[in-house]
């Protein structure tokens, strides 16, 4: 199996030296397989990418540039990027090495350039996912969720984002349900249950930026009647839910079963995202060995899978 051929660089001269008020931007070049593109693209803006630019690359290759403000978590970002393309070189080991390059530089006055790389997304028939500043015209049945993008996970491309609309839009059928959205990010989700008809939503998530950014969007939608916001783990909390949808990583999915379930109503239901494909089957069986648990359905978009469960 082909190894990830990974190299770095750092732009160390040139630049005037910055104060310590100075943003800094890390960009990140990517060469990786044509195939995919599309999936890696949607992961860097999951992960706070403030602009993706498609630049010209060679016959096997795509070749993309982005940006991340340096805050401490672009360290983080790397290594989940990493990760992620180890996993998609198990999924293809027959594709070209990934290259990654790197650099550091200062703020720069790029004003609303950035603001050109997001455009509005078709999630699903019923929902549109659009930046604030963007103008569309919502076609008969049709909603929009204003997400800020580049700031907190779920901003709507991604695919686990969108297996979990989707599975939100097949369970909320009723006006009456209560919905816990676990690792908020955005809380696109939590948005997205609000519009669907949920009488009440609670998202919950671990980092500050993300919930002070996924307060600001339930605000924006107006939804802050249904939607509470609350920078909590599932410790402490109390009620039981409707729906619980958890689309967090793998390790947390799997670390985190007793509490999921033990805030699950009776005959509510379990939906995980965030699942590759080829850990789907073990996750489900992960979860189904506590016998509390049915099996509805599992999803599939590209190379990752979402499961449904019903509680019994």
């Amino acid at each position: 199996m082909k190894r990830l051929g990974i190299s770095y660089w750092r732009v160390q001269g040139g630049f005037e030296e910055p104060s310590v008020y100075m943003k800094r931007w890390l960009v990140v070049e990517l060469h990786i397989a044509k195939e995919f593109g599309e999936g890696v693209s949607n992961f860097l803006t999951e992960h706070g990418a403030t602009g993706i630019e498609e630049l010209e690359g060679d016959l096997q290759h795509a070749k993309l540039r982005t940006y991340f403000q340096e805050d401490g978590r672009e360290r983080k970002m790397l290594q989940s990027l990493r990760r992620y393309l180890k996993s998609l070189e198990k999924v293809a080991p027959e594709n070209p090495p990934a290259r990654i390059k790197t650099a550091s530089i200062p703020e720069q006055d790029w004003g609303e350039n950035w603001k050109r790389f997001f455009k509005p997304i078709q999630v699903t028939p019923k929902f549109l996912v659009k930046a604030p500043w963007s103008k569309v015209r919502l076609k008969k049945g049709q909603m929009s969720v204003d997400i800020t993008p580049g700031m907190a996970f779920g901003t709507g491309t991604h695919a686990t984002t969108i297996l979990s609309i989707r599975a939100l839009e097949e369970r909320i059928k009723k006006r009456d349900l209560s919905v816990l959205d676990v690792g908020t990010g955005s809380g696109i989700l939590s948005i997205v249950a609000a519009k669907l008809g949920a009488k009440e939503v609670l998202g919950i998530d671990i980092d500050r930026v993300a919930v002070e950014n996924a307060r600001e969007n339930v605000e924006r939608n107006d939804v802050s009647d249904i939607v509470k916001i609350r920078k909590a783990g599932m410790v402490g909390l109390h009620k039981k839910f409707d729906i619980i949808v958890a689309n967090i990583d793998l390790k947390s999915l799997r670390r985190m079963r007793r509490p999921l379930l033990s805030h699950l109503m009776g005959k509510g239901f379990l939906i995980l995202s965030g699942i590759l494909v080829e850990e789907r089957e073990r996750i489900r069986l992960h979860y189904l060995e506590t016998r509390r648990l049915r099996w509805i359905k599992t999803t599939q978009e590209r190379e990752w899978a979402c499961l449904i469960f019903r509680k019994k």
